[in-house]
């Protein structure tokens, strides 16, 4: 495998290469006969990004980054974090446990964890906010003016937390045009959802906008052969209201609100159970499963941030990210997946955050500076319960019904930044980044409890812990301009992942010990190239030097069976190559295709349960996707759309230590259509399918006390969309 990839990285940089030379006079050439980009023509339009802390083409951009338009979104039917993951070449992103936990993988590169206190490698930032913990990242998208995927550790801008990359979500702001949007649709198992969203002048110097999204459904693919109900019930509101106020051209105010919950069903198990032959008369139906208890979320989240922009002149400009968010989280499930209370779990989840960040730009003739500071403070309390009248007494613990552990985490973090861009010579431009990073954690009221009818007791003194670290990352980069619309880039990126304390069940308190930081070194070539005037070229080839790699597993033995954590497990190569393409042969007729191509290899090893030469888990070696979209005039009033769509990855682990043959996935591709019809500049009817051929495939499979556990993708759905916008 290493020897096929090194050929096919080398075929992809000598390309690079000699795109460098190749490609001016074909994007100087495109580029002086292009108008600019219009529905009625095939020219490719622009697209704007604020990855680098200010607004840039896309092209320009020395970073490989993916760009998801609020009507790529649309197209998708995108509707949540998780569905990123199927319009992006080497991104995995799955729920973790059940469906209330998200795990975001880039290049391999993530963290599996359930537990509430510890980072996701790849920071999420909504709006410029950065969320602190994986069970913030359920929530639906909705009112998108795009997301864009860093790829890569962003250790200069964004800072702690980004080994893997960067996902910025950026909802549409309020202007002073009147603008209206409204959808409603209705789908399989009784789901229908209402998107809506309104924004204006309220007067001369003041903008707003509101937008809603509720989305509901009855029932499910899933049964619970205990109650015979069916699974899969969703009851999902959230809201958003923006301020923005302008009363010069120098300054401006945008105020921020949301709030949101979601009550929904959890997902069932489908569980081997190795204590119990009661699920076996079902073992050949993967949708059918057990929960002797009611699985549903309580999901609750709010949040306010102001930012200010300052002009202090026409080349200097002030910024000012101040934020909170609050999130509450109650999830019950029957991880054991039968009638008997093996493992009937309930999660309690409180978290706070608060944020300021404080940033001064410069553009200058030749030079661009973005310096600035970042403080944030967060609090995670955690009460895990397991109701396990059925197993304890099998453990010897007979009289006992429960088994838990809480928690309290508090983390502060400082940074200071500086980001620098030089065009020190015509076409070629230095790109240098700095970032000082300082964490505070304390760790404490820290403890496993047992439990008989409502009367608990600690099984150890509450554990209380401290950990502290600093560390200095960044980038080093060179663009070059090989013409006005290619783009050659190559950089060297350092990001790091601050190390913290386990949050799951021990028996031990010597493991409730902070484990380390985790670092990454990225050495990367990409190349963006506007071909012709209706063909983008995407590529880049990368090695990742992932040192002290931080491997959430079942990683400890004890009396009710192997237990998950995080250790630093060793040092990991990861490789790969990428590319992404769109091209419209023709007015209407658009094409999109992405190809993500990595090896990963663990080369030192100094945990047990995690071999040398095993591979990360989420980390399939091949992804595939791609979107056809033709749309052609049946009237002067009306058009009519047909896109086709689908998306490819091939065996995937889910699991590396111990090296389970049961967290293995064989390949699969996924398919979807919509059709639909337009009228009059302002109607949209539309009908969709998803998982067109009706793929089973897994999503998590995860080992327990009772044995190995499954989680399934969503079977083929179909339903229809009505839209207005105004």
């Amino acid at each position: 495998m290493i020897s096929k990839y090194i050929r096919t990285t080398s075929s992809l940089a000598i390309a690079i290469g000699g795109l460098a030379f190749a490609s001016p006079a074909l994007a100087q050439d495109a580029s002086a006969a292009q108008p600019e980009a219009s529905d009625t023509d095939n020219t490719l339009g622009e697209i704007v990004v604020t990855a680098q802390r200010r607004e840039q083409r896309a092209d320009d951009v020395g970073v490989t980054i993916n760009v998801l338009t609020g009507s790529d979104l649309k197209a998708a039917g995108t509707q949540s974090v998780v569905d990123l993951a199927a319009i992006t070449p080497n991104v995995q992103i799955k729920n973790v446990v059940a469906n209330s936990v998200v795990n975001v993988s880039i290049r391999g590169i993530g963290l599996n964890d359930y537990a509430a206190n510890n980072n996701p490698a790849a920071g999420m930032y909504v709006d410029n906010v950065y969320l602190v913990s994986p069970v913030m990242l359920s929530f639906g998208l909705f009112d998108i003016d795009r997301v864009e995927i860093l790829k890569g550790p962003q250790g200069d801008l964004y800072g702690r937390n980004t080994t893997a990359g960067a996902v910025n979500i950026i909802s549409r702001k309020p202007s002073a045009t009147t603008d209206i949007q409204l959808e409603a649709g209705y789908g399989s198992y009784d789901s229908w959802h209402l998107d809506g969203a309104v924004g204006g002048a309220l007067t001369s110097t003041l903008s707003a906008r509101f937008a809603l999204q509720t989305v509901q459904q009855g029932s499910g693919p899933q049964t619970n052969y205990v109650t015979g109900n069916r699974i899969g019930k969703v009851d999902r509101t959230n809201g958003r209201l923006q301020l923005l106020w302008e009363p010069s051209d120098s300054f401006n105010l945008l105020l921020n609100g949301h709030k949101g919950y979601d009550r929904s069903d959890v997902s069932l198990y489908k569980a081997d159970n190795i204590l119990t032959t009661e699920e076996d008369a079902y073992a050949g139906q993967p949708r059918v499963s057990g929960a002797g208890i009611d699985p549903h979320m309580e999901l609750e989240s709010s949040g306010v941030s102001l930012t200010a922009n300052w002009s202090i002149s026409p080349q200097v400009t002030l910024t000012s990210i101040s934020a909170y968010e609050h999130f509450t989280r109650l999830h019950i499930e029957d991880t054991d997946g039968t009638s008997l209370s093996f493992l009937d779990s309930t999660y309690r989840n409180s978290i706070d955050q608060y944020s300021e960040e404080l940033r001064l730009a410069y553009h200058g003739d030749g030079l661009e500076l973005i310096g600035g500071a970042f403080y944030s403070h967060d609090k995670v309390q955690t009460r895990d319960e397991f109701f396990s009248s059925d197993l304890l007494p099998l453990l010897g613990l007979a009289g006992l019904d429960t088994i838990g552990n809480t928690y309290r985490q508090r983390t502060d973090a400082y940074a200071a930044f500086m980001h620098a861009e030089w065009t020190f010579a015509p076409n070629l431009t230095l790109v240098g980044g700095l970032r000082y990073t300082k964490e505070d954690k304390v760790f404490d009221q820290a403890t496993t409890f047992l439990c008989t009818a409502g009367s608990c007791s600690n099984l150890f003194a509450p554990v209380s812990n401290d950990y502290s670290t600093s560390n200095v990352s960044g980038k080093i980069g060179l663009n070059y301009q090989a013409g006005d619309r290619t783009l050659i880039y190559g950089s060297i990126s350092r990001g790091f992942k601050s190390g913290g304390f386990q949050g799951q069940l021990t028996f031990d308190p010597t493991v409730l010990q902070p484990f380390d930081d985790e670092k990454l070194t990225a050495y990367e070539l990409g190349v963006k190239a506007r071909l012709f005037s209706n063909l983008q070229l995407n590529a880049a080839v990368f090695d990742y030097e992932y040192s002290d790699a931080q491997i959430y597993g079942p990683l400890f033995d004890s009396p009710v069976g192997v237990l998950f954590g995080i250790a630093n497990v060793g040092d990991v190569r990861v490789q790969g190559v990428e590319a992404d393409a769109r091209w419209r042969p023709t007015a209407g007729l658009d094409f999109r295709f992405g190809v993500g191509v990595i090896d990963t290899e663990v080369t030192r090893s100094v945990v047990a349960g995690v071999a040398k030469g095993s591979v990360l888990p989420n980390s399939p070696s091949l992804t595939l996707n791609g979107r056809m979209k033709y749309e052609w005039s049946v009237s002067d009033r009306a058009s009519a759309d047909i896109t086709l769509s689908g998306n490819y990855q091939s065996r995937v682990r889910f699991d590396v230590v111990r090296s389970p043959a049961e967290a293995v996935e064989g390949g699969y591709f996924l398919g979807n259509a919509e059709v639909g019809i337009s009228f009059s500049d302002h109607w949209r009817a539309a009908v969709w399918v998803k998982n067109i051929f009706d793929r089973l495939y897994r999503t998590q499979a995860l080992n327990t006390s009772v044995g190995w556990t499954s989680q399934y993708g969503p079977p083929r759905t179909a339903g229809f969309n009505l839209s207005y916008q105004f």
